[in-house]
């Protein structure tokens, strides 16, 4: 991540392989745990006000779903006319986008909602069914709008293509292939961001917003684990590094395994082990591992797993964990938390955006991916921290005294200056390279790689 002073300019003229990866274009971003087996260990209640949030969040959430039958984030464009939904706890309030009139099956789900939940129906120009054909018409076209930026041999990548949350059109984000367009970055340049809409409004046909956004960074990536074996685990990766264990899996044929990020290993795979101890955790091969969901399966040493999640600072070392008891789709307004082993668990954050496709610096594009951002009400406005890849993302529930899944860390974004809470002493890695933090993560729908890999998620 490079940032210089100089401002620069777009034009069309690049060779399309200016914008080529390892898929026919580049398309990067877009617009407590502790270490030993899982204890159960009690938690302070929560205040009222956040037991509040949570409880409400639950109803909407049940709403939600039965507006969209069930389906994935990605998976509600089969419904006419849906746009999007969004969810606000905070004021037990739906809004719901929606391209012409909701059908009769809506507006009964509306006509009888749970007492003190309100709900709106905004008018959407776009259907996500539209923009889902849009953003693949732009991805088919990618290299063919030729960007560079004036004087540099740069070209101009596609960061990111989302349908916006309003279904207004779509959101593009965009930077310079070498990162060193400071205009491109940081927003200075109106006249970049306007080509770039044009350029891809025409092939996609929809009405299109460019965001200038830096590519998504894969983190890098809790201390001693054992089995049988916790989600959110550290874990030092086949090539040294420190990555995130997830969810305990069950694969087609049965055996349980350990989730973990597919970018924190190797192609040909390898050993991981605990990060402190360098206890032997398991192997990775060719086999269960899914690269568009950024996953992949360790075949655990003792093929046992907790069905749980630690919880807590990075730092704790009671073996503090809640158990899973199941799993859940993903609605733009909910709050949820990460749970990284670098950097340990971060509530508050809420879910800006769902259904995007995005690309990771192993140029691996991902097509089904949502993004959250900490809020007012995460501690220090940190998402999380580098060497949190792989790790879980949920949402509490019954009370607090247990997790759902929602999702997988992929990768980060918005890099921030990091509070004193997070430092060489409260970071696992932080004594082998400066704690990095970030407002922002980005994570596959858990329900999306349980489907791909043909995996059952293991609960407690």
């Amino acid at each position: 991540m490079r940032h210089t002073a100089r401002r620069r300019w777009l034009a069309f003229a690049l060779p399309a392989a200016a914008l080529a990866a390892a898929v026919p274009f580049a398309v990067p971003s877009l617009a407590d745990t502790s270490s030993g087996p899982a204890a159960r260990a009690a938690r302070p209640a929560a205040p009222p006000a956040e037991r509040g949030t949570a409880e409400r969040q639950e109803v909407l959430d049940a709403v939600a779903g039965r507006i969209t039958e069930g389906l994935s984030e990605s998976g509600r464009a089969r419904i006419p006319g849906f746009a999007e939904i969004q969810v606000d706890p905070g004021h037990n309030h739906l809004r719901l986008y929606w391209k012409g009139t909701p059908p009769q099956r809506v507006e009964n789900v509306l006509a009888h909602l749970p007492h003190g939940v309100t709900a709106e129906v905004v008018p959407a120009r776009y259907s996500k069914a539209e923009l889902h054909t849009a953003r693949l018409k732009l991805l088919r076209h990618l290299a063919a709008m030729k960007l560079r930026v004036e004087g540099t041999a740069a070209g101009v990548r596609v960061t990111s293509i989302a349908p916006a949350v309003d279904g207004s059109g779509l959101e593009v984000g965009y930077d310079s292939t070498d990162g060193a367009a400071s205009g491109l970055q940081a927003g200075g340049d109106g006249k970049a961001r306007q080509r770039v809409a044009a350029a891809a409004g025409r092939f996609a046909g929809v009405r299109v917003a460019a965001i200038p956004r830096l590519p998504s960074v894969d983190l890098a990536s809790r201390q001693h684990d054992g089995s049988p074996w916790t989600g959110a685990s550290a874990l030092r990766n086949p090539g040294g590094g420190i990555c995130s264990g997830s969810f305990g899996v069950r694969d087609s044929k049965g055996r349980y395994m350990l989730a973990a990020a597919y970018h924190c290993g190797s192609a040909a795979g390898g050993r991981w082990t605990t990060w402190w101890g360098g206890d032997l955790v398991g192997t990775t091969d060719a086999t269960q591992r899914s690269a568009k969901d950024d996953v992949i399966g360790i075949d655990l040493a003792s093929p046992r797993v907790s069905g749980r999640l630690y919880d807590g600072p990075a730092t704790r070392t009671d073996g503090y964990a809640k158990p899973l008891v199941g799993w859940g789709h993903n609605n733009v307004g909910d709050y949820v938390c990460t749970d990284g082993a670098n950097g340990g668990v971060h509530c508050g954050v809420r879910i800006a955006q769902t259904d995007i496709g995005v690309t990771g610096p192993n140029h691996v594009y991902r097509p089904d991916v949502d993004l959250a951002y900490a809020t007012s009400a995460t501690p220090g406005g940190v998402a999380a921290v580098n060497g949190d890849s792989g790790g879980p993302v949920f949402t509490v529930v019954r009370n607090r005294t247990a997790d759902q899944a929602r999702g997988i860390i992929t990768a980060l974004d918005r890099t921030i200056t990091c509070p004193p809470a997070y430092n060489p002493d409260t970071v696992l890695d932080g004594h082998r390279r400066t704690p990095w933090c970030v407002a922002g993560v980005y994570y596959v729908p858990i329900g999306q790689t349980l489907h791909d890999l043909h995996w059952t998620l293991a609960t407690g």
